[in-house]
């Protein structure tokens, strides 16, 4: 009897892939993480605490210790440093949500794929509304926490003139919470928040109980269709914004251009295409991201920089960021 060539095990693995997610995500909505991170515990009577079958969560239990979220010894699991850090509400790291977002976004394509594949349908509408919903907005800055702010803030914080900036615009800023951390840094700055309608308004509900409003507005700017004012600001910051205008980036980059001041800067920071993150989940996010009705996820330092001198920037400054150096910062001067 004939048998395959090739091990099946990788296509297998993959099959799985989605089942280990979805335990750690019911792992989390059970407060199972919270529950061990209190002290180690065995199966039957955490099972009894959440109200769960004892057999089921001994099964779900040993498969998060099978990913390193868990360990056992003798029948007890306790927390690992990894899911302490991230996977744990009482952590400054904490992902819960931003894991809800993600899930929801893999949820949202994969139930449409096909029709998606095909041009029968599309998301780029219900994408852009997602944004101003609050907990996506707390995913997002969840996620913006795991280094990307940290790397970006510290790049922007050590420009040429700084100190002196007394007016900033976030474009695309959402939960507002790059803008904040710099006016932390610079008591004489100013921030303007540049979103969509309905995020502009949530952000401008963040931004009053951060303590942030009388030095920080939100406004309604759709920049496809809308401009910026001219010779207005200091600085100006786009994280992960690019995206949305990789078909007309010059064109966009120059209304940034004419929004500065002579000297001002504008920052980026965005996913490295020549980052060392692995293949597969590069591949994963651009397929997300087209099918979501986006171009790209991400834009190259080669790329940027030509479309930053073709707008009138030089002084380019740039800086890794984000989870193991997964990002780009760069920021340019105009002339």
């Amino acid at each position: 009897m004939q048998k395959p060539q090739y091990d099946f095990t990788p296509l297998f693995s993959m099959v799985m892939e989605s089942i280990t997610f979805t335990a750690v995500l019911n792992g989390l909505r059970l407060g199972v993480f919270e529950a061990v991170a209190k002290s180690p515990r065995q199966a039957s009577p955490l099972a009894e605490e959440l109200g769960l079958q004892p057999q089921a969560l001994q099964s779900l239990l040993e498969l998060l210790a099978a990913n390193g979220l868990l360990t056992e010894d003798a029948g007890e699991f306790s927390i690992t440093p990894l899911a302490q850090e991230f996977l744990v509400a009482s952590s400054p790291f904490f992902q819960g949500q931003f894991l809800e977002l993600h899930n929801m976004f893999n949820v949202f394509i994969e139930s449409d794929m096909a029709a998606l594949l095909r041009g029968d349908a599309s998301k780029r509408q219900v994408t852009d509304d997602s944004w101003s919903d609050h907990d996506n907005m707390r995913g997002t800055m969840q996620h913006a926490l795991l280094g990307e702010l940290q790397d970006t803030v510290a790049l922007i914080m050590d420009l040429p003139g700084f100190s002196g900036m007394r007016v900033m615009c976030d474009v695309g800023g959402n939960h507002g919470e790059f803008s904040m951390a710099l006016l932390e840094a610079n008591p004489d700055l100013r921030a303007e928040l540049m979103d969509l309608p309905r995020v502009a308004e949530v952000a401008t509900e963040r931004i009053a109980e951060r303590g942030f409003s009388d030095r920080m507005t939100a406004h309604a700017c759709d920049l496809r269709t809308e401009t910026l004012p001219v010779d207005h600001y200091d600085l100006v910051l786009a994280s992960h914004i690019l995206y949305g205008f990789t078909d007309q980036l010059e064109s966009f980059l120059g209304v940034i251009h004419d929004s500065l001041r002579s000297g001002g800067w504008f920052v980026a920071q965005h996913m490295d295409p020549a980052s060392a993150l692995p293949g597969t989940v590069k591949a994963s996010i651009n397929l997300i991201t087209r099918l979501a009705g986006y171009k790209a996820h991400f834009i190259g330092q080669e790329q940027l920089e030509k479309a930053l001198q073709s707008a009138g920037f030089g002084e380019f400054r740039t800086g890794p960021a984000g989870i193991g150096e997964s990002g780009l910062v760069m920021a340019a001067r105009k002339k």
